[in-house]
């Protein structure tokens, strides 16, 4: 079942790909897809709770140009009281990104 498809291209930006309050937490695999011909990219991947503490799937993690990284392990979590959100930093970002559950 697909959960969500994402374009990000904001340097610096955080998304969010899971709200709190959801019931979407129940995540087989995520795709995170440097699509910028040129540029690396840096990610963090993290849990969210409502007073803002974190846990990290990925920190500071570098994805070369034109290069997929696929999470597919362990990404289940209770999304009645966590966010799973990520913020892209890079020259240029285009990312692809694709949560299924």
């Amino acid at each position: 079942m697909q959960k969500g498809l994402f374009n990000i291209t904001g340097d610096g930006d955080t998304t969010t790909l899971v709200p709190i309050e959801s019931t979407l937490g129940n995540i087989t695999s995520i795709r995170i897809t440097n699509v910028n011909a040129s540029n690396s990219l840096t990610v963090d991947l993290f849990l969210e709770d409502s007073a803002a503490a974190k846990s990290y799937y990925l920190k500071s993690t570098v994805i070369p140009a034109v290069t997929t990284l696929l999470l597919n392990e362990d990404l289940s979590f209770d999304s009645s009281v966590l966010n799973l959100k990520i913020t892209t930093t890079g020259t240029s970002p285009n990312v692809s990104v694709i949560v299924k559950g």
